[in-house]
């Protein structure tokens, strides 16, 4: 006689389905309307790393493709309520992705350049890691630097400081140098320099550290290096490093330069 408690097959299969989702950890992303953005959200829906991506954006988007995690919108129109709304979600143990970012042409102003690609980062930094993100993943850009005489360089070394005093388990700087990729509000000139970049690169070397960059090959080291460094926090023997750091600030603290990003894709 068996005994009524015993599980069977389809409990047994529906149970560690249930323990195997409840170990996945989550993501959150800003910047996912981007260039290196929808190549990020796509790459992270389907890794198989992730039980819930959460995109915080202006307004959702079209995404026509299977996934394998749950996409969570957060719908914020007013990003100077970034603070406001994102301290109402619970981020334990997630991992953090920023591929916001903006020109001075867009933005309109250095005021206004400044707010989104300093302000609103370093407040998506400091909320998700107030809420329990543990590893940041922030796209900067090549020539970073807060004594740079380019406003642009200069703006995105102020943020790589400021975000590298959050106390996150680990954070990890990208950055890309020109990035190519196919802009879904893009113009004719736009559209025109981009190809010219495109048979540019053809003839460059492919180890010339400034190399024109896809969104594709910046989006997949992102999603990559999440995956090797909750790999590592497991202490899953599996996990190679592919990824190296160029330069390391502190323990914490990663670098990845558009040489290395080019290097291993």
């Amino acid at each position: 006689m068996i005994a009524s408690n015993c599980w069977n097959t389809e409990d047994v299969i529906l149970k560690n389905a249930a323990e195997s989702e409840s170990v996945l950890p989550s993501a959150v992303v800003i910047g996912a309307t981007g260039l290196v953005g929808r190549q990020l959200i796509q790459q992270l829906l389907t890794s198989g790393h992730y039980r819930e991506v959460y995109a915080v954006v202006r307004k959702r988007f079209d995404l026509a493709s299977t996934t394998d995690a749950v996409l969570t919108w957060i719908e914020i129109p007013d990003f100077t309520q970034l603070k406001v709304e994102l301290q109402k979600y619970d981020f334990k143990d997630a991992d953090a992705f920023s591929t916001l970012g903006s020109t001075l042409k867009q933005a309109g102003s250095k005021a206004a350049f400044y707010q989104i690609d300093h302000d609103y980062n370093l407040v998506f930094a400091e909320v998700t890691q107030q809420q329990g993100a543990r590893h940041l993943l922030i796209v900067s850009a090549m020539g970073a630097d807060t004594g740079s005489l380019v406003y642009y360089n200069r703006v995105k070394g102020e943020l790589e400081q400021d975000v590298q005093h959050l106390n996150f388990a680990h954070c990890s700087i990208f950055r890309p140098s020109l990035l190519l990729g196919e802009r879904k509000d893009a113009r004719l000139v736009e559209g025109a320099a981009q190809s010219l970049f495109q048979w540019g690169n053809s003839l460059l070397p492919k180890t010339f550290y400034a190399r024109p960059i896809t969104a594709q090959q910046v989006a997949t080291a992102m999603c990559q290096v999440a995956l090797l460094k909750s790999k590592a926090a497991d202490q899953d023997p599996t996990a190679e490093p592919v990824y190296s750091p160029e330069r390391s600030a502190t323990s914490h603290i990663e670098i990845y330069s558009n040489k290395m990003m080019l290097s291993t894709s």
